[in-house]
């Protein structure tokens, strides 16, 4: 594990997401804008690229990686999204908007899985929907995953290597592994216990390519941008 120090990050960030090449993208709602850099194997921050306020609306709640670098933002209060991707010079294009009622208004937390699938969380059931956005940017291969079959005090979700779903709660520093197959069944699942994590993390991101390692940065309440 390799620690972040406080005052390495802005404390506004209310989602972020790895893209390609060790980049993350970090979103604030607030500034309707957002910062790219990229994370090397020191763990060492480097590459920023400032994403100007105004560029992204201020409704998104949450924010999560498709294949080919396009990027989901999901909009709870309108149940709207927008499909963009983010190249490697850092610039955003091909953005394609998913209308207002698209998406139900209870999801949570969102994470990509293999295949262009998504897996969406509620809190409020429990449960969820694993659908798959294809290169067009449609929404297709709707499963439901009915109430009752996650826990309901997830606080973060992200996927890492094969499949595998990590799933935080902040209240008691817990978490489970588990795995979504092709079928989109939940399957190898594994507890890791209360007190492992810290209870202040508020973003957890896998990196990109995925076979790295998941780093966690510490909660927004102690970060402060330099």
């Amino acid at each position: 594990m390799t620690v972040i120090p406080a005052g390495s990050f802005a404390k506004d960030w209310t989602a972020f997401t790895g893209l390609s090449g060790d980049r993350i993208l970090f979103y604030s709602a607030t500034r309707g804008g957002g910062v790219v850099c990229s994370v090397d194997d020191d763990n060492t921050i480097e590459d920023v690229t400032v994403i100007p306020p105004g560029s992204f609306a201020n409704d998104w709640t949450e924010v999560t990686a498709l294949s080919g670098d396009r990027i989901l933002f999901y909009g709870k209060s309108k149940g709207r999204g927008v499909v963009c991707s983010i190249d490697d010079g850092n610039n955003i294009e091909d953005v394609t908007v998913i209308p207002p009622g698209s998406f139900a208004k209870d999801w949570t937390e969102i994470a990509g899985l293999s295949g262009d699938r998504i897996l969406f969380y509620s809190a409020t059931r429990a449960g969820g929907v694993v659908c798959s956005i294809d290169d067009d940017n449609t929404i297709e291969d709707v499963t439901v995953i009915p109430p009752g079959s996650f826990a309901n005090d997830w606080t973060q979700i992200t996927a890492v290597s094969g499949d595998r779903i990590l799933f935080y709660g902040k209240s008691k520093g817990r978490g489970v592994v588990c795995s979504i197959d092709d079928h989109n069944t939940i399957e190898d699942v594994t507890v890791i216990p209360p007190g492992s994590f810290a209870k202040d993390w508020t973003e957890v991101s896998a990196l990109r390519p995925p076979e790295g390692h998941v780093r966690i940065g510490r909660s927004a309440a102690e970060l402060h941008h330099a």
